[in-house]
């Protein structure tokens, strides 16, 4: 494997200003397209796009042919009545991803495995058919046996359960609940909310509909709800982050029926959450929210989507720095209608996060190139070595300047926290890490950096 050492300006302080392309048309005949999924499924190192659309029941993906986002033609998986939801995931550690769905017309959890890591898929496989109204989906490694297992809020029974991966090839058991007194839930998140070192549930509705966690006892056996808040209108999205920058994970939550997305401090990193601390009430039904780091500063900051009336739906984000205090909103576009699917990834590998958004009126798929500005109010160079880069098990970090690691995060390319830690050190472990893309925060008492590193 040859070595490629990476040279890297540290600047401090920064000045960081993400700037958005005009909208780039994907496809227009997704027909009530509602949500969409960014990863490499062709195994080619560039990202590409899944998509569920129910007003045509297609699930379907879109080739990025150059890596620059020139995306190709539909290529449909296959067709899923109603489908509302999709992601993807390795079910059968073949080293590939695989496609994952939802329907709730006829109350199905499916997936489809990417026969030759090259994007052509097989036939269905079921995971559920006893849930009514499944929703949203995750999988993740429930019970910390090293396979990826799935989460599902289902609305009309109630239900949060997970399916455990029997034996790492995507043969399912039988439903676990971890609640089934949930009011209407639609959305699930994974995250370590207790800082104990495995994946906790987080829903947007509890029994009451506020949004809840279950703590995870580390091998898929879930405590009881506990509420997060109940200040607030009720719940209609939830996910965690760190958004304060201490290192625990937070909540946010758009509030059900209301204006307003708002987060939550865990205060002592034991999923013991704070009062409300409002982002914006200025927004009329919000749908999506999503978290990534799209201005590069290290921290992230906070996407939406908003539908005010016709003709004057937006997209919109803004600026986290970095202690959960978020700056004006910053539209991205007007040019959707009926805004629903949202994700940021980096699409044209230029290192910053672009941003993916369907909106079903229109029946439009397209993406925004950030164009993400670096200005200069004083600067410090340091010359910053990552090496080797690609690597497998370890990176190297070495510098001539003289300053104090505070962090490291790593994030994956979807904007998910992968690993930290807090140590003045000069190797980063990657061992642990799937192979692909990530993106390393560096935090020292000179400032930070971000950059972009490949595990083999």
């Amino acid at each position: 494997m040859k070595n490629i050492v990476l040279t890297i300006l540290l600047i401090s302080p920064f000045c960081f200003y993400a700037q958005f392309s005009e909208q780039k048309i994907i496809s227009e005949d997704a027909i009530s397209s509602w949500s969409i999924y960014a990863a490499d499924m062709d195994g080619d190192g560039k990202i590409d796009l899944l998509s569920a659309s129910s007003g045509d029941d297609t699930l379907a993906w879109y080739k990025n042919l150059d890596g620059l986002g020139d995306f190709g033609s539909k290529q449909t998986i296959a067709l899923l009545d109603q489908t509302r939801y999709v992601i993807a995931s390795d079910l059968d550690n073949d080293g590939d991803l695989d496609v994952l769905a939802t329907t709730g017309s006829i109350n199905l959890v499916v997936w489809y495995e990417n026969e030759d890591g090259l994007g052509n898929f097989g036939s269905q496989q079921i995971i559920s058919s006893d849930l009514l109204l499944p929703k949203m989906l995750i999988s993740e490694d429930v019970d910390n046996d090293g396979d990826l297992d799935v989460i599902i809020a289902s609305k009309l029974d109630g239900k949060v359960t997970w399916f455990e991966n029997l034996d790492g090839l995507g043969n399912f058991g039988t439903q676990q609940i971890i609640s089934n007194n949930s009011l209407t839930p639609i959305s699930v998140y994974f995250a370590d909310i207790d800082g104990d070192g495995d994946g906790d549930v987080l829903s947007d509705s509890s029994s009451n509909n506020f949004p809840c966690w279950y703590e995870n006892e580390g091998n898929g056996n879930f405590g009881t709800q506990q509420e997060i808040t109940q200040d607030t209108l009720g719940t209609h999205y939830v996910l965690a982050n760190d958004v304060d920058g201490d290192g625990d994970m937070d909540v946010l939550n758009i509030e059900f029926g209301g204006e307003t997305i708002a987060w939550y401090e865990n205060t002592d990193g034991l999923g013991t959450f704070g009062l409300k601390q409002i982002i914006t009430n200025d927004l009329n039904a919000p749908f999506s929210i999503f978290m990534a780091d799209l201005d590069n500063d290290g921290d992230h900051d906070i996407l939406y989507n908003s539908q005010e009336v016709v003709d004057s739906d937006y997209l919109a984000w803004q600026e986290n720095d970095g202690h959960g205090n978020f700056g004006e909103v910053q539209v991205i576009t007007t040019n959707v209608i009926a805004p629903r699917g949202l994700f940021a990834a980096d699409i044209d590998n230029d290192g910053d996060m672009d941003v993916f958004s369907t909106s079903i009126a229109d029946n439009k798929i397209a993406w925004h190139e950030n164009y993400t500005i670096l200005g200069v109010e004083e600067s410090l160079e340091i010359k910053m070595n990552l090496h080797p880069n690609p690597a497998n098990t370890h990176i190297n970090l070495t510098s001539n300047g003289n300053f104090i690691i505070n962090s490291i995060v790593i994030y994956d390319v979807m904007g998910r926290q992968a690993k930290q830690e807090f140590e003045n050190t000069n190797q980063i472990d990657i061992s642990n890490l799937e192979a692909g893309v990530y993106f390393v925060t560096i935090r020292t008492d000179k400032g930070e950096l971000v950059k972009k590193i490949i595990k083999e």
